[in-house]
């Protein structure tokens, strides 16, 4: 059973802590564009995202040791390579490249040059919607109307912000 609660609680922490990465990180985008400083957003959002990152590993080292479902490594890290839930398992192992990826690079960014860096960092809606799915599709502790309104908030929100921005035409006759 302990393995059990741990596989849960790795794997809902983690999505917790990227949902609130990719929130910070929105948030950030936003007071760049208002030409705020984004120094300490930014390192939030990093820091949640490498925190992320220990959890999932924590996730997958608990799968490897639960005797319920007892799945072997290349179950684990080859998408499609399972019987025991193939989709949901093949999103969980590609979120897990995905956002292995993102914080390499991420840390390289230098190296690899900005541009690159952001063309990457743009592939993330694909991670955020692996991670999610890969929820609602094997996880048993969050009702999916609930996760779905999680989801869906910051979208409203961060589109309101955006658009409360964008400057408005002075139309004078």
């Amino acid at each position: 059973m302990f393995e059990w609660y741990m596989i849960r609680a790795t794997g809902l922490a983690a999505s917790l802590l990227l949902y609130l990465s990719v929130i910070i990180g929105l948030y950030s985008q936003v007071q760049k564009k208002r030409k705020q400083k984004v120094t300490i957003s930014l390192f939030l959002h990093e820091s949640l995202a490498n925190w992320a990152l220990y959890l999932v590993i924590g996730h997958v080292g608990f799968l490897l040791i639960d005797s319920y479902i007892s799945l072997q490594w290349f179950e684990v890290l080859i998408p499609f390579n399972t019987d025991y839930k193939p989709l949901p398992m093949a999103l969980g192992a590609l979120s897990f490249y995905f956002l292995i990826m993102t914080i390499v690079t991420s840390k390289v960014r230098k190296k690899i040059g900005y541009q690159k860096w952001r063309k990457l960092h743009a592939l993330n809606p694909i991670l955020y919607i692996f991670v999610t799915i890969h929820g609602l599709l094997i996880g048993t502790d969050i009702q999916g109307a609930v996760l779905a309104a999680v989801n869906i908030l910051p979208v409203i929100l961060i589109g309101g912000m955006m658009l409360k921005d964008k400057p408005k035409l002075d139309v004078t006759h």
